[in-house]
């Protein structure tokens, strides 16, 4: 670890860490996602109205004049253009274009409209044939067959809007749960879990609430299986042991080590402050302790820089899921995820265990080659 006046490193921006209060992350993010992925995560803004919306109005307008451009266009370009229009070879070409691209996107939209039912129909029989059915001996059946199992698991999950089936921050909640009790019962014991908005770091106190009341419905409220929840970058890890939870430094040692050895699994949640902007103030860091001669430049190698990022967000995974359409990111920690195996399955938008499952058989029959 880097060292500062004989002292353990401050966090990379070099401001103490505080306490996260529930206003310190929005609800909403100014995070876009890929246009692919955007079109099928619903709402009033991608709705099935306005997508007829559009073509109609296409159709509808075909015989009328293009819009006009904007007002700072000189008049002799409008004049020039409306004479072009008004010419009756020039509409029947305008015409006859607007037809052929009208029924290009008719084929198009056909086409994938059959693609998407068709990945539905797969998802709802694999979710047939992978049934858990909140029994950790299923899961563990499921699982045992297979040659290896990520050490390390990683899950990008995303709120989802108020008026959607498991929306909201109770439905984010629930689907970390959801991913926590099948982790547990596959016998992963480290798994990380990412927003981008940093709602569940905001919301600690109900996550644990929810996973302790997930975990005693797959093991019984009787077993249910111990637990720590980590923020890596303010320093808190939150016990839960025998039903009782406490709060504890990660810089005060005392005891903590006993119950490390304790937990079934080890959680931890991470958001876009983990990612870019952790490496950009590990750099700043670095940097000025360059200027100052308490670092030298050769002192800063790729050794370095791996240790200190596992110690300011964690470890890299094994295997990342993203339960959504199409593959996004979201500014998950780009340095955790080098030798990281991606999973997910298209036109997905559920955090579903055929998804998980799935992924797990996928890492099984892979092969990391890692060069020199």
């Amino acid at each position: 670890m880097i060292k500062k006046d004989d002292k353990t490193m401050e966090p990379p921006n070099g401001k103490p860490h505080k306490k996260i209060d529930r206003d310190d992350v929005p609800e909403s993010s100014n995070h876009i996602p890929p246009p692919e992925a955007a079109v099928l995560k619903g709402g009033k803004v991608n709705s099935k109205t306005r997508a007829f919306k559009a073509v109609t109005s296409i159709i509808v307008d075909a015989d009328e004049e293009p819009q006009k451009r904007s007002s700072n266009e000189a008049d002799g370009t409008k004049k020039q253009e409306k004479e072009y229009w008004g010419n009756s070879i020039g509409k029947f070409e305008y015409i006859f274009y607007k037809f052929l691209l009208v029924m290009l996107y008719i084929c198009f939209g056909l086409f994938r409209y059959g693609q998407y039912q068709y990945h539905k129909m797969k998802l709802r029989i694999f979710s047939i044939i992978y049934n858990h059915a909140y029994t950790p001996q299923l899961i563990r059946q499921d699982v045992v067959p297979l040659k290896k199992i990520p050490k390390r698991l990683a899950a990008i999950l995303e709120i989802k809007p108020v008026g959607d089936v498991g929306g909201g921050v109770t439905g984010l909640l629930n689907d970390a749960s959801e991913i926590v009790c099948w982790t547990v019962s596959a016998g992963i014991e480290h798994l990380m879990l990412y927003d981008y908005d940093g709602l569940l770091q905001r919301n600690v106190p109900e996550l644990r609430m929810e996973i302790h009341s997930n975990l005693a419905k797959y093991f019984g409220s009787a077993h249910v299986p111990n637990y720590a929840v980590k923020i890596p970058h303010s320093n808190k890890t939150f016990y839960s042991l025998d039903g009782i939870e406490t709060e504890t430094d990660i810089g005060n040692e005392v005891g903590v080590n006993d119950e490390r050895e304790k937990v079934a699994i080890e959680i931890s949640l991470l958001s876009n402050r983990d990612g870019r902007e952790t490496i950009v103030d590990l750099t700043r860091t670095m940097a000025e302790l360059c200027a100052v001669n308490e670092l030298s430049v050769s002192d800063i190698t790729m050794g370095l820089v791996d240790s200190e990022l596992k110690q300011l967000v964690g470890p890299e995974p094994d295997l990342l899921l993203y339960f959504g359409p199409s593959l996004d990111l979201q500014g998950f920690p780009p340095w955790h995820i080098r030798l990281t195996e991606f999973y997910w399955e298209k036109d997905n938008d559920e955090v579903i265990y055929s998804v998980f499952i799935r992924g797990l058989r996928q890492y099984a029959g892979c092969k990391v080659n890692v060069g020199k």
